[in-house]
């Protein structure tokens, strides 16, 4: 199964918006500096940077799930619920610096969740905090970051038509990119062994090198 397709941008002070590529292209398993450089920055191995390391400022983060499009469907709502719960748990028990608290009164988390009414390959229009007119897979992760490459908010969403079996590979997968890992791995190697692999929806859980960087950016 083909995994989900993620673009995320930012706003410096200058207002110029900046794209990552999705699926940086290696072969074989990378050195952990290699790894961290094409998670954070986009960077093959031996090369140049493609954006900005971009991280949260804080030890402690806040999400929130916004209230589902009155067409998306219960049920799955739930399951998206569930399985961000589980994403949070998977990130908070890696003893990194860095936990996520998540209450849904709040008026700004830091990072939103949104459940609108639209399937993959459909284009996103009026969802807090995601501009309109940009192209969605099963899931989707926005960042904006300041002129000092800190995280300012960040924004994911779950497709109406995600399946049960992708679920919780892409909750996990969207809410590990808005920490700062914002680039896919395109290798082979890393399928079914890392979280941020562009082809594989196999990997449910932080292990290894994903477990490293995320140690490596908030020890």
């Amino acid at each position: 199964m083909v995994k989900a397709v993620t673009l995320a941008t930012a706003f410096a002070m200058v207002a110029l918006p900046l794209w990552a590529s999705d699926g940086v292209l290696s072969e074989g398993k990378l050195s952990d500096r290699d790894f961290f450089r094409l998670a954070t920055c986009g960077a093959p191995p031996g090369g140049a940077c493609d954006g900005p390391v971009v991280r949260w400022p804080k030890a402690h983060i806040t999400l929130g799930i916004a209230t589902p499009n009155r067409r998306y469907p219960p049920a799955l709502a739930a399951k998206v619920s569930a399985a961000i719960d589980r994403a949070i748990g998977e990130i908070n028990a890696s003893g990194a610096g860095l936990r996520i608290l998540r209450d849904d009164r709040l008026a700004k988390p830091d990072i939103l969740v949104s459940l609108p009414a639209l399937s993959e390959g459909d284009t996103t229009r009026g969802i807090q905090r995601i501009p309109n007119g940009l192209p969605i897979g099963v899931g989707f992760m926005w960042l904006l970051w300041d002129a000092n490459d800190t995280i300012t908010e960040a924004s994911m969403l779950i497709s109406q038509d995600i399946s049960e079996e992708d679920l919780p590979s892409v909750a996990l997968e969207e809410l590990f990119q808005c920490l700062g890992f914002i680039y896919d791995i395109e290798n082979r190697y890393y399928e079914g062994r890392s979280i941020l692999s562009q082809d594989s929806n196999a990997t449910t859980t932080l292990a290894g090198q994903d477990r490293m960087i995320l140690h490596r950016l908030y020890p």
